[in-house]
């Protein structure tokens, strides 16, 4: 009973992590302090343009929002949303979208409203869907008298030059890096298939379509990411014996939800006692002939920077 008890509890936390989103972060140490770099230079430099037009109470929504776009086009350069049409359109949409609101909506609640609202349809349907632009339009209409006087002209000064230093220091940073070039196509355009394939580049396209909500992942990307899945499934995929060792960790190879790790706990003449760490009955303790463990291990693997991978 007890064992009931700990299985069920490794079940609902694991299923508490996919509800909240909690994934496995692969990125390296380096790219962390990368990024995190990269949107302190960025926004560094907005908040002393900004301040040559506003004072510091008033700047608060205007730097949020640019701040955003920092996180976005530092931590992730090759995002969907990140891109150079998505952070220029994305803002400039929405301050029109919003200073129309101020000018002719007189309720500020609902001026305010309907520029968030606004600026998301139109960034769908112009393709330039970047989310800090919806507290950019928050901005134009919430902004103070400052923002108010300045009309269209906050297109301009200072709203024009805080996206252009946004983004040419997210080309020249991310430039430096090669594996971060930015735009995203200065990176994917290098990327030489590696692999034969039964799927095509047309055909990730159409999934992408079929999911019928945004993806924050590019065509180009997701053709590469999988690419390299196939290269690296490639290699030394050979069908030899696997052999069982104790306190490693072994995978079925599947995806989705039928994806199990399990970690060997003890070894004897003709059983195998393991335990599943990932995965369905994550927490559950069981044992199996290894004649049995070996047709459902696909290969052995290990935990490397908050990601499974077959063990070389």
């Amino acid at each position: 009973m007890k064992l009931f008890d700990k299985t069920q509890m490794y079940y609902f936390l694991s299923e508490t992590l996919k509800y909240l989103g909690i994934e496995a972060n692969s990125t390296s140490k380096t790219e962390k302090v990368i990024s995190g770099i990269g949107a302190m230079l960025g926004i560094l430099l907005c908040q002393l343009v900004t301040l040559q037009y506003f004072d510091s109470n008033e700047s608060l929504l205007l730097i949020a929002s640019m701040g955003a776009t920092a996180t976005l086009i530092y931590a992730l350069p090759h995002g969907a949303l990140s891109q150079p049409w998505s952070v220029f359109g994305g803002h400039f949409t929405s301050a029109i979208i919003g200073i129309l609101s101020y000018q002719y909506i007189p309720e500020s609640l609902i001026a305010s409203s309907v520029a968030v609202g606004g600026a998301v349809l139109v960034m769908y349907f112009l393709r330039c869907l970047h989310p800090p632009g919806g507290a950019t339009a928050l901005f134009c209409t919430q902004g103070g008298d400052t923002v108010h006087a300045l009309g269209f002209n906050f297109l301009i000064e200072p709203l024009l030059q805080n996206v252009i230093i946004l983004i040419g220091v997210a080309v020249l940073f991310n430039g430096l890096f090669s594996w971060r070039r930015y735009p995203a196509h200065l990176n994917f355009r290098h990327v030489k298939s590696q692999s034969p394939s039964v799927l095509s580049h047309e055909d990730l396209s159409a999934a992408l379509l079929q999911s019928d909500s945004f993806v924050d992942v590019s065509t180009e990307e997701l053709a590469i990411i999988f690419d390299r899945a196939m290269t690296h499934a490639n290699t030394n995929n050979t069908y030899k014996k696997l052999p069982l060792k104790q306190a490693c960790f072994y995978s079925n190879g599947a995806l989705g939800e039928g994806w199990n790790i399990r970690e060997i706990i003890n070894i004897s003449n003709s059983t195998v006692t393991y335990k599943v760490v990932f995965g369905k009955d994550k927490g559950v303790i069981d044992e199996c002939s290894q004649r049995n463990f070996r047709k459902w291990a696909r290969f052995e693997v290990e935990y490397v920077q908050g990601s499974w991978i077959k063990t070389i």
